[in-house]
């Protein structure tokens, strides 16, 4: 899992989308540590020493236009897109650079890196080149090689994506595998309104390539050297870790809606809390809205759109905050940092929640399996397609709401057949 070098745990990529199956039983609750533990703690450390305090104090800022939410149980929602990035005094630019390019195939050979070089889309005078630099690596029972910088300047977008959705399945590339990402159309979308400077700009533009819905950066290290000012970077880094979320409202129309309102966002013991709130809203006059925010438990309602706070305590920790623990705290009145063990945190899924296949509701978990059974991602589903999500361990990772669909997009490269295994609490 990057730093503020690198984007927080996008997983290993995958060239295409393909739809999500909802199964009743997994196949396997074993999950690999690396897919939720990759957060170098040095790079946690210099985050500390950088920044202390200030973690949450990161506004959003609107970004899109307003659109209805499928009316449901949960009510009448709207939702608003709008694009957060964590605050300045957070990004730290202490990451060393890499000293080149480096792209490791595991289990292929130095003819069929040729090959892929060239069906990716490479001239073939340059698929030679790019394997002169190829040497074997037994212990990968593969190829790495190291491709000339100016011939990596020079990819193409649609070059760019094709050979890295491929690299990016494998770790052995960081680049690639943990490459910035934003939710958006256009670069426009992704840097409008960024304090970098012009020029930073268009030395970065020409590296972005997309996939499935989402702009990648994966070549940082072309760009940092023509960065003399440090400032400068670091603008630079706080614009490539934005992130694209949405605001959510709930209109009550009037007070007959209220018990149904109190029944849907009152889970968790919550319904005699939220009952004032809502008659409040009904009260108010037609059209009366609220933030779903303040429907949440207080857990969830304390972290959206936040990053981490980071203290020494943290440094006693096997991670910091993480998909897992924020899905199994999200009823709690204080979190359960055991759930930062990654096999407590899966023997509490597995004993405490049961499966279910339909009719979700607020607090269901969403868990997100690979092709061999493993967990590698969970999201708390809220209403209609929309959950929380926190997508990394990473301090640049923050708790947002995000349609399903735009999660399933941002883990496309972590696995080609992605399932999902909704589980609810015994005791809700």
């Amino acid at each position: 899992m990057p730093s503020v070098k690198r984007r927080p745990e996008p997983g290993q990529p995958e060239p295409r989308t393909s739809a999500t199956r909802v199964v009743a039983v997994p196949r396997r609750w074993l999950v690999t540590l690396g897919a939720l533990v990759v957060l170098p703690w040095l790079v946690v450390a210099a985050l500390y020493v950088a920044a202390r305090g200030g973690a949450d104090d990161a506004a959003p800022a609107v970004a899109g236009a307003t659109e209805a939410v499928p009316h449901g149980p949960w009510g009448r929602l709207s939702k608003t897109p709008i694009v957060i990035s964590p605050p300045l005094e957070l990004v730290s630019t202490d990451s060393e650079p890499a000293s080149g390019p480096r792209w490791a195939l595991p289990g292929v050979s130095a003819e069929e890196f040729e090959a892929f070089l060239k069906s990716s889309g490479v001239a073939p005078a340059d698929a030679r080149a790019v394997r002169a630099t190829a040497r074997a690596e037994p212990r990968i029972a593969g190829v790495v090689a190291f491709p000339d910088p100016g011939f990596v300047a020079r990819l193409t977008p649609d070059v760019r994506a094709s050979l890295y959705e491929v690299l990016a399945r494998s770790p052995l590339n960081e680049a690639q595998a943990h490459a910035y990402r934003f939710g958006g159309s256009t670069v426009e979308n992704w840097f409008s309104g960024s304090l970098i400077a012009q020029t930073t700009r268009a030395l970065v533009e020409p590296v972005v390539y997309r996939m499935n819905g989402y702009l990648y950066v994966a070549d940082l290290d072309l760009i940092r050297s023509q960065v003399a000012d440090e400032d400068e970077l670091r603008r630079l880094t706080k614009t490539l870790l934005r992130q694209s979320t949405v605001l959510v409202q709930l209109t009550v129309h009037d007070r007959a809606e209220v018990p149904g309102l109190v029944d849907y966002w009152g889970r968790g013991g919550r319904r005699t809390d939220l009952r004032p709130l809502l008659e409040s809203i009904a009260g108010g006059g037609p059209d009366r809205a609220i933030d779903i925010a303040h429907l949440l438990p207080s857990f969830a309602r304390e972290h959206l759109y936040r990053y981490p706070k980071i203290s020494a305590a943290d440094f006693d920790k096997p991670v910091i905050a993480n998909c897992l623990w924020t899905s199994l705290n999200f009823f709690a009145a204080e979190p359960d940092d055991r759930f930062l063990d990654v096999n407590l945190a899966l023997g509490a899924l597995k004993s405490e929640y049961f499966v279910v296949e339909n009719g979700f509701q607020l607090g269901d978990i969403m868990a997100f399996l690979d092709e061999e059974g493993d967990i590698f991602h969970v999201v708390v589903y809220l209403a209609d397609d929309l959950v929380l999500t926190k997508n990394g361990t990473s301090p640049m990772a923050p708790w947002i709401i995000l349609p399903l669909d735009e999660v399933k997009n941002y883990y496309s490269t972590r696995s080609r057949d992605m399932r999902l295994i909704v589980h609810r609490r015994n005791d809700l």
